[in-house]
């Protein structure tokens, strides 16, 4: 990742960023459904909710909202 980026866990509940890109060790059957659901470099993600105790992350991609879990979130940049 570059300097600038931050991973999808690490941004705070109602704030907004764009997609950067997925970590290439992600395997390639997760990051396949990702781009399908429209995780792209570029695309505006915002972060709707946080959950408590390292709980699923909601947020919202385009008009779809998604749930990630730590795992997933962590294998997504996004510049600030």
């Amino acid at each position: 990742m570059a300097d600038s980026t931050m991973t999808l866990w690490q941004l705070a509940a109602n704030q907004t960023a764009k997609v950067f890109g997925l970590a290439e060790a992600m395997s390639p059957e997760v990051a396949s459904r990702l781009r399908q659901m429209g995780f792209y470099p570029g695309q505006s993600i915002h972060c709707l909710r946080r959950s408590p105790l390292q709980g699923p992350l909601v947020v919202q991609l385009g008009d779809c909202v998604y749930s990630l879990d730590k795992q997933v979130a962590e294998g997504i940049a996004l510049h600030p």
